[in-house]
């Protein structure tokens, strides 16, 4: 069976209806990860995968996308975004947002490709090491449960063993989201450099 794009969206936000129904979680009770330390979180992390609001074609979804975070004069932090286009011919394009530090250790905020579209950036879990889970609401229903969700999983490595994936699940599973409806980023080649700084999806 095909499904239309239409069709895959309504389906999508049905899903995520019934999930938030079923698992009432207030925004303002999430917790984020306790003693979080900037400077064990910066370098470099390749996103695995990602829950976005909307329809994504797969043919569109990039490959090899990587952030690089480093921290600047003013103690908030230069991400350096890197991927691969699949429109044009899979070629490196890189990026640059910036992400804003709050007066709580790990809600942070998030200025994608510097555009002012600045949304939350919440560590709500990580080991520094190997893999990390962050968390946007980006519309709050009335009663302070979530309708609109974003949510990226990080990793210091192109993949993640089984171990930390059933780790990741547990944590998904708590923010009350349906991991069957993220958008999973392959790695293949890398992207070490890239003329191109087009914005893109993810």
């Amino acid at each position: 069976m095909f499904l239309t794009p239409l069709t895959v969206v309504t389906l999508s936000c049905l899903i995520q209806s019934l999930v938030a129904n079923n698992c009432p979680l207030r925004v303002d009770s999430i917790q984020v990860e306790a003693n979080f330390t900037l400077d064990r979180y910066l370098g470099q992390w390749y996103e695995i995968e990602w829950m976005y609001d909307g329809y994504v074609d797969p043919a569109f979804l990039y490959e090899d996308y990587t952030h690089v975070y480093r921290r600047q004069q003013d103690g908030n932090i230069t991400d350096t975004t890197r991927g691969r286009d699949p429109v044009h011919n899979h070629g490196c394009l890189q990026f640059s947002s910036t992400i804003y530090l709050t007066d709580t250790p790990g809600k942070m905020l998030f200025n994608y490709s510097n555009q002012g579209d600045i949304v939350n950036y919440w560590v709500v879990e990580t080991d520094y090491t190997n893999y990390s889970v962050v968390y946007d609401c980006k519309q709050l229903n009335p009663d302070g449960t979530c309708k609109t969700n974003l949510a990226w999983v990080y990793s210091r490595h192109p993949n993640l063993s089984d171990d930390l994936r059933a780790r990741i699940s547990h944590v998904i599973e708590n923010l009350c989201l349906n991991e069957t409806l993220f958008y999973k980023t392959t790695h293949k080649n890398g992207c070490s450099a890239a003329p191109n700084l087009d914005s893109v999806v993810g």
